[in-house]
């Protein structure tokens, strides 16, 4: 994957610890508020079902779309983005079996509703019906997206994006450039991966560095040094806006890499705090994601004698640092946080973590059923996957045991966000046995994954 300095435009508005849009996606409960609205225009709803694949994109009506972000088996739910002429104006997360109310831009009419009917065994793909209702075609202006109180100005295949901010009585400012065909190749990425990898990206480095030593040539211009320029970054990630000025806002469970941050304004909690995490680490700060129930800050390792509230993690001390909003300083913990619990996860070195999915028929007679597969292994991590290894099997209920199996030794290397797939033909179970899939792969120097199907007789 080859991602620029650069994106596909959805100016938003940025959020806070809360969904990063300021509408919501509601759950349909009241189909008689929608029936009223829909006798006041001449016209009836229209209704479709069909079959999506991850990152697919769905052209509804008068410039409205979706697209596909991530489909999850095992929450049983499917992430999605909802856009306006090809700009992303909200996007939800939309459990199996329950219906959706989707409004418009201003959030005022319900455009139509939304159905997630059944999500494929193996997360490819997803079957939805959705409704179109005539209140969909109230809308007609060309709709730019939300501006957010950074600058940004837009021209034919990039965006410039201007930020400012505060630290110590002094006024900064910097500037970048960002591609939009490169968002779009980031919003394809799997968000399904350790959070060390979001801080670690390498399609970011170039990103990360550049800022850094900006940051540092700003610092050393207004008369800091060197010691500052952490402070100096902390306050420019601090100042990004949000939905919410409050740090007890909770966050969207869908994790941003640093440059969709610095390309949308800002972020949530979540966000900023990997956006933070990536800066220090590329200056050679030991840093941690520090995760309290719904919020997430910084931790960056000090000495013993330092002042503030910390976190002991293998003997490490990691002070804290809040992202959300201005103001915050070292070792200073929100009131709303100070007596929870929070999970610390340390920034590790760059390593590859792999992901797996398959689909599959079955085939046979009287005898024996045959089974057909086709596995496709990415490679979610920071890291290049060496000499990758895929073991696919048809295993029985008996512990240890298997009907039939295949060990691949492909001896490839899978690059990050690099898919290879593979196609096994003709394991064997007997007829009338109980059996599922399952499907291992690893690395020299990954662990292993396992995935596998529900049970199923032959």
């Amino acid at each position: 994957m080859a991602v620029f300095l650069i994106i596909t435009l959805l100016v938003v508005t940025s959020s806070g610890c809360t969904d990063t849009q300021t509408q919501e996606v509601s759950e349909d409960k009241d189909m008689e508020q929608n029936a009223s609205m829909n006798q006041t225009i001449d016209s009836e709803p229209v209704s479709f079902t069909l079959t999506l694949k991850k990152a697919a994109v769905l052209e509804i009506d008068n410039g409205y779309s979706l697209k596909v972000l991530e489909i999850s088996k095992q929450s049983r739910d499917v992430r999605i983005s909802f856009r306006k002429d090809g700009n992303e104006y909200t996007t939800g997360t939309l459990s199996e079996n329950k219906t959706y109310s989707i409004k418009d831009t201003n959030g005022e009419n319900t455009i139509y509703n939304i159905q997630i009917v059944r999500i494929s065994d193996n997360s490819f793909s997803v079957e939805l019906s959705y409704t179109i209702n005539p209140a969909i075609f109230l809308e007609t202006e060309i709709y730019e997206g939300e501006i957010t109180h950074t600058d940004v100005k837009i021209n034919s295949n990039t965006i410039i994006r201007s930020y400012r901010w505060e630290y110590d009585n002094t006024d900064f400012s910097v500037e970048y450039e960002y591609d939009t065909d490169a968002y779009d190749a980031y919003s394809q990425r799997s968000r399904n991966r350790d959070f060390s990898h979001f801080v670690n990206d390498p399609y970011d480095d170039e990103l990360i560095s550049m800022i850094t030593e900006q940051m540092a040539e700003l610092a050393e211009s207004n008369g800091y040094n060197r010691d500052e320029v952490p402070y100096i970054v902390m306050a420019f990630v601090q100042s990004l806006p949000y939905v919410s000025d409050s740090a007890s806002a909770g966050y969207d469970e869908y994790p941003r890499f640093p440059f969709e941050t610095l390309y949308h304004g800002g972020g949530d909690c979540e966000d900023s705090s990997i956006l933070l995490a990536a800066l220090l680490y590329d200056m050679g700060y030991g840093v941690a994601l520090v995760e309290f129930p719904g919020h997430m800050g910084v931790g960056v390792k000090g000495a013993d004698g330092l002042e503030g509230s910390y976190f002991d993690y293998s003997g490490i001390r990691y002070y804290y640092l809040e992202t959300t909003n201005s103001g915050w300083e070292v070792g200073v913990i929100p009131d709303e946080y100070a007596s929870l619990e929070a999970s610390v996860q340390p920034v590790l070195s760059s390593y590859p973590q792999l992901q797996i999915g398959f689909s599959g028929s079955a085939r046979g007679n009287n005898y024996v059923t045959y089974a057909d597969l086709e596995v496709e292994v990415t490679n979610v991590g920071s890291d290049v996957a060496e000499d990758l290894v895929i073991y696919s099997a048809l295993e029985s209920t008996t512990p240890n045991m298997v009907w039939d199996n295949l060990r691949t030794d492909t001896h490839e290397n899978l690059d990050v966000d690099e898919t290879v797939t593979y196609t096994i033909s003709n394991l064997k179970v007997p007829y009338g046995e109980v059996y599922r899939v399952g499907i291992r792969a690893w690395s020299s120097n990954s662990e292993t994954e396992y995935v596998y199907s529900d049970w199923a007789t032959a």
